[in-house]
């Protein structure tokens, strides 16, 4: 893919149940998981495209996000795909896909975390008719990778 992409974080959300969301019979390994839930495509009324990530996790010690005072750290890592003669390839980014999400303590006795994070991501300067996925893993505090999960795929504006 010659040209330069860029692919902002428009918007990140979380909605986690903790207290009355997480029951005290919750138990998850200490090891993040995730689970892809959607991604969609949005066109605006001015043409500008935009995509809905959406997944789910679990963690058992709860130790998910990154502190407001630490600005560096990311916990979201992801790729982007192209199909290219039948083959997802890897895309060639100016710059990685990282994102953060928010510090999350679990309250009360029970210590594991569930959740969804929506990600909204601008991609308008990709090619026209271009099929793509995503690829995307999340890190906790203490280091732990989770799973990978692939995206569905779509394919971005048809001209």
């Amino acid at each position: 893919m010659g040209k330069r992409v860029w692919i902002t974080l428009t918007g990140m959300f979380i909605v986690f149940g903790i207290g009355a969301g997480c029951k005290k019979d919750d138990s998850f390994p200490i090891t993040p998981e995730i689970s892809f839930v959607s991604l969609v495509k949005y066109t605006s009324q001015n043409n500008q495209d935009s995509l809905e990530l959406i997944f789910d996790f679990n963690d058992g010690d709860g130790d998910i996000g990154t502190p407001e005072s630490n600005t560096s750290d990311r916990d979201i890592f992801a790729k982007l795909f192209e199909l290219k003669n039948g083959v997802f390839t890897e895309a060639n980014l100016a710059a990685p896909l990282e994102y953060r999400l928010p510090y999350l303590k679990p309250s009360g006795n029970n210590s594991s975390l569930k959740g969804s994070v929506q990600i909204n991501i601008d991609y308008n300067i990709l090619k026209i008719n271009d099929t793509i996925r995503y690829e995307l893993y999340i890190k906790d505090r203490a280091g732990h990778l989770s799973n990978t999960i692939t995206t569905s795929t779509i394919i971005t504006r048809v001209q």
